[in-house]
């Protein structure tokens, strides 16, 4: 059939880009925007037999590889400059040890971050809403000292910290409390990219649960060692057999029954288990020698920002590598900052922070993104320039998007088109009428057009949350909600309190604004509610809520379910012609007989014929004999008028019906 037609797919045009005189293949990957395995099979293709990341590639090597993959290449040393990671040390034994990055995982509510309170001596779990983690937390802890005051605290003795025993291990471990619920999927894999050590965390009264299968996927692929933490062993009546029995089901090999994977039964209440956890961490990463420079270059990531009052933009960054100091400059993402203060999470300001260590650093030019990479640029100058490139290059990929999109819609409208007139020749060739003629190229291009046209209806909504890693999760939480008649379009997000600026740039483009764990003063409420069009506010600490708001919202935008229930059934027997007053023509009126139900005037009507509607309307007039009439019982003969209607045949049937709308579901 002509309506099935398929578009004919046009080649696709080389797209510009940007490259240096000498890249490392790794290095190329990000500028292209492929996979490194995707460039390997390219350069095998063109007959390149060194294929390894760290190859430098010459100019002409890289555009060769370019070419392949669809892309116009041009060598600019000036406009390709940017910062990349150094590669990895060939020789690691003589490097320094470092602290091991311990990642703290689990379901939601299990006891993670009462487990890091016992350690750290905090009490975060009372101010987080709803007893959730909703951010990564990192911090170090010195590992003599807390095993210290744990034994203190099992003997009720105090114990100087710098009376070590031999079985204690020593350094410092990095935590990182990462949050179990659910929508926040994607900060725990950022946590899981940069942890050597997984503490795996699960209630003795809960069991295995879905975040916790989450974690035990996410580890199964990761090079990491791992201990399971059983919390909450305190409370009577739990079977951590149980548990154990249950990680074996799902895959975690634990110690008791034969596996490598240690399992250390704590409570964050007693401080049991506590001190042999530390000391199992400590194995661990004595077992797997972590190392890092501790000159050169630094390299870290970026765990979560935020503005600060008095502070500006804060970023909480663990250094990987390097020696990081005051007046650093660094790039982040799309953004740069010369280093102003180094502030570990608990402590005063320090003019060092070496690879293992969690500082919080100041002098960002805009907030960087929640696992940003971050790396030292040479000078200020150097991470501007790096900067403005990134910001063009994104720029132009936007653009281009932008532009294959528009393209594409007008060529499809463009051979539909065609489609139609050849449609439309066709039809009148046969004689047919220009109307139905017209119809013809209509039906014919129906199929086509409903899939060329965009129709899915959109919520569109600016973000707003206290610090970035939050801004990503709720990004990441809300934007997969919807199908694909509706869905979620989200414009910006940032980190900050909802402003002014956030209410009409919502109003501009008619969308709504989401505040998760911030403030909408009540001036800015008033604002919002403020004009013929109002900009809904939605904000709440806790996240699942905002999910079921916006699932409610984007809901909203289908379509509604038309239930359509028969009350009563007339069939047309006689057609009658009444003059009205004022009216030239006369009335055509359905003299019917109801049979089934009970036909009634306040009702809409429609007219069937041979099982198809032929009309939809209001009934104007029910009369019985020359009484009007509310309704018609079965069996009795009645004349029937309808509201634009006057087409009836005998034996038509005129249903009395009643529209039920239904709020869709997604």
């Amino acid at each position: 059939m002509s309506g099935q037609r398929k578009v004919r797919v046009k080649p696709k045009v080389l797209r510009k880009v940007i490259l240096p005189s000498m890249v490392r293949l790794e290095n190329l990957t990000n500028i292209l925007g492929v996979k490194l395995y995707t460039l390997q099979r390219s350069m095998e293709r063109l007959g390149m037999d060194n294929i390894r990341p760290e190859r430098l590639l010459t100019a002409e090597d890289a555009s060769l590889v370019a070419l392949e993959l669809n892309f116009d290449p041009m060598i600019d040393d000036e406009a390709a400059f940017d910062i990349y990671q150094q590669p990895a040390p060939a020789e690691t034994e003589q490097l320094p040890l470092r602290p091991p990055i311990t990642g703290i995982f689990g379901h939601v509510d299990h006891g993670k971050t009462s487990l890091l309170d016992a350690l750290r001596a905090t009490t975060v779990a009372a101010g987080e809403a709803g007893g959730i983690t909703q951010h990564i937390g990192a911090f170090e802890v010195p590992v003599d000292s807390i095993l210290a005051n744990l034994r203190a605290k099992e003997t009720g003795k105090k114990q100087d910290a710098n009376e070590k025993s031999s079985e204690e291990a020593s350094g410092t471990i990095t935590f990182l409390d990462t949050p179990g619920h659910a929508a926040f999927t994607a900060m725990r894999e950022r946590g899981a990219g940069v942890t050597d050590v997984v503490v795996l965390v699960v209630a003795a009264d809960d069991g295995v649960k879905p975040q916790t299968e989450e974690v035990i996927r996410l580890i199964q692929g990761s090079d990491v060692g791992v201990v399971v933490a059983i919390t909450k062993c305190d409370k009577p009546g739990i079977d951590t057999t149980k548990v154990k029995q249950e990680l074996m089901a799902a895959g975690v090999e634990v110690e008791a029954f034969g596996g490598d994977v240690p399992c250390v039964e704590v409570s964050s209440v007693t401080g049991q288990g506590l001190p042999e956890l530390l000391e199992t961490i400590s194995a661990i990463a004595e077992v797997r020698e972590l190392k890092a420079e501790r000159i050169g270059n630094v390299e870290g990531r970026v765990i979560e920002s935020r503005v600060e009052k008095g502070r500006g933009n804060v970023a909480t960054v663990l250094v990987l590598r390097g020696c990081l100091q005051r007046t650093t400059s660094l790039v982040a993402g799309t953004t740069w900052c010369r280093v102003r203060s180094l502030t570990p999470p608990i402590g005063k300001d320090v003019i060092s922070a070496f690879p293992g260590q969690p500082v919080e650093i100041t002098g960002w030019k805009d907030l960087p993104s929640a696992g940003d990479l971050v790396l030292e640029a040479n000078s200020e100058e150097d991470a501007k320039k790096a900067v403005a490139n990134r910001l063009r290059r994104i720029e132009q990929d936007k653009m281009w998007r932008e532009a294959e999109i528009i393209n594409e819609k007008r060529r499809v409208e463009s051979e539909i088109e065609v489609i139609r007139r050849e449609e439309e020749a066709k039809a009148k060739a046969k004689g047919l009428s220009r109307g139905a003629a017209m119809m013809a190229g209509n039906i014919a291009v129906d199929g086509l057009e409903s899939s060329a046209k965009d129709g899915v209806k959109e919520l569109v909504m600016i973000i707003k949350a206290d610090v970035s890693g939050t801004v990503e999760a709720v990004v990441g939480a809300l934007q997969g909600i919807g199908n694909k008649e509706a869905k979620v379009k989200i414009i910006s997000s940032a980190v900050g309190d909802v402003q002014e600026a956030d209410i009409e740039h919502a109003r501009a483009v008619n969308g709504c604004v989401v505040g998760f764990n911030v403030k909408a003063s009540n001036s800015i409420l008033k604002l919002a509610s403020m004009g013929a069009q109002r900009v809904p506010v939605h904000t709440s600490a806790i996240i699942y809520r905002l999910v079921e708001i916006v699932r409610d919202a984007v809901a909203d935008l289908l379509p509604r379910t038309i239930e359509t229930r028969v009350h009563g059934e007339a069939v047309v027997q006689q057609i009658f012609e009444i003059k009205v007053k004022g009216r030239k023509d006369p009335m055509r009126i359905a003299g019917s007989k109801v049979t089934n139900g009970v036909f009634q005037k306040a009702r809409k009507a429609r007219v069937v014929r041979n099982g198809e509607t032929l009309h939809l309307g209001e009934v104007s007039t029910l009369k019985q004999v020359k009484k009007d009439v509310t309704e018609i019982s079965k069996g009795v003969e009645c004349g029937i008028a309808l509201d634009g209607w006057e087409e009836f045949e005998p034996l038509d049937v005129i249903q009395s019906i009643e529209e039920i709308e239904h709020r869709a579901v997604l």
